[in-house]
């Protein structure tokens, strides 16, 4: 009885005094989860209740755009038979809430004409002070493992977003907790997948109403709303995909970013969406090891997962990603001319080598492809659908490259 009386106590003094890590999304990486916060409280309402965020997007409260405002035009040429194919290449982006890196990508796309996907952790436009408004599936109401806002930081990506998807970029969706390993999105229903995915969209589509009006006075709404969202990538790539793939054809979605491949070209699921994966390809440097293309999984192959090394180290991993960047590239160019999936996340780890060799790769990526062009995972299904299946099939025919 006593534990029954002390621990709602203790949990309403952790409520009062903000006792719960309110770190700046994103946090730790995907595949080992940060720090989770464990208060919980009864301040925070339930789904559905009219505490919480509206349903509706674009609720008129001034948060985003009743109609997702037209984007630039991505052009999309039908190819005939046996015609060379375009070589494309995806970069996306985890987490994608950091002002300055935010800002780094931005310009290096434009500096490249390339169109990025940037998939969004909800919780970083949601303040610490309002975390028991999050219910996340089995966690106590208020718990992240990227922590929350940190409101000052809110109005900057606020216009981050806008100047992305403005500039013709896309906007997916990378879900809220970041919840991985046992109890996380692995151990997911489809109740569950549909909470968390109704929450993102609550959360964007009413960043206003959780904002303090002196942060929020003077700020745009999104020009688009939570319909925008054509894919996702799930926390660690995690989830039983027979609960959460319906679920995410049920949102709308086209596209899942969630798994592993190989360089070939995609294929959609039984579920009709667009597998587009993470594809094992060669560490150069590190003896004969693959890896997905992903600075994390190149993270742990390099420097075994930790996030600090010498600068002589830091060197090193950033050559050899770069020049496996290069590799990959050259491969498909000259071979299958697959689509190339490149994963990273807003970081700075080991000295910035991940930040550093991707912008490199993408400088110099005409260099090793000519007629390379990076695009939007929305781009590329928009591509994908406006082929004949005719050509689809012969493109698929070429099965997986080998570097």
């Amino acid at each position: 009885m006593r534990l029954r009386v002390v621990a709602p106590i203790l949990l309403a003094i952790a409520a009062v005094v903000g006792l719960v890590f309110g770190a700046v999304l994103p946090g730790k990486s995907s595949g080992t989860p940060s720090a989770s916060s464990s208060a919980d409280g009864t301040d925070g309402a339930t789904p559905g209740s009219s505490d919480s965020p509206s349903a509706e997007p674009g609720a008129n409260n001034g948060s985003v755009s009743d109609a997702n405002a037209p984007q630039p035009e991505f052009k999309v040429t039908k190819l005939k038979l046996g015609e060379k194919a375009p070589q494309f290449v995806v970069v996306s982006f985890d987490g994608a809430c950091k002002d300055d890196l935010f800002k780094h990508y931005l310009d290096v796309a434009k500096n490249n004409d390339a169109r990025f996907t940037f998939f969004l952790s909800g919780l970083c436009v949601v303040p610490d002070a309002k975390r028991f408004s999050y219910h996340p599936p089995l966690k106590p109401a208020g718990t992240s493992a990227i922590g929350f806002g940190e409101k000052t930081f809110i109005p900057d990506r606020i216009r981050n977003m806008t100047t992305a998807y403005n500039s013709g970029h896309e906007i997916g969706t990378h879900a809220l907790g970041h919840f991985c390993g046992k109890g996380g999105v692995g151990d997911w229903t489809a109740d569950d997948w549909t909470s968390e995915l109704t929450q993102f969209n609550k959360f964007i589509d009413n960043w206003r109403t959780n904002l303090p009006e002196s942060l929020s006075k003077g700020l745009n709404a999104l020009p688009f709303n939570s319909s925008v969202v054509e894919g996702i990538r799930t926390p660690c790539l995690e989830g039983k995909r027979s609960e959460m793939l319906p679920v995410f054809k049920k949102f709308g979605y086209k596209y899942n970013a969630s798994n592993d491949g190989e360089l070939a070209w995609p294929k959609k699921d039984k579920y009709g969406l667009w597998e587009f994966p993470l594809q094992n390809i060669k560490v150069v440097g590190y003896g004969k090891r693959m890896n997905l293309s992903m600075d994390y999984n190149f993270l742990c192959t390099q420097n075994n997962c930790s996030y600090k090394a010498s600068q002589a180290t830091s060197d090193k991993i950033e050559t050899s990603t770069k020049d496996s960047f290069d590799l990959a590239l050259k491969s498909v160019c000259k071979g299958n001319r697959a689509p190339l999936f490149i994963g990273n996340h807003f970081n700075t780890w080991v000295n910035s080598a991940y930040k550093n060799a991707l912008t490199q790769f993408i400088n110099g990526a005409k260099d090793v492809c000519p007629d390379v062009q990076f695009i939007s995972n929305a781009d590329l299904v928009k591509w994908m659908e406006a082929q004949d299946p005719a050509v689809l099939e012969s493109l698929r025919a070429r099965g997986s490259q080998s570097e």
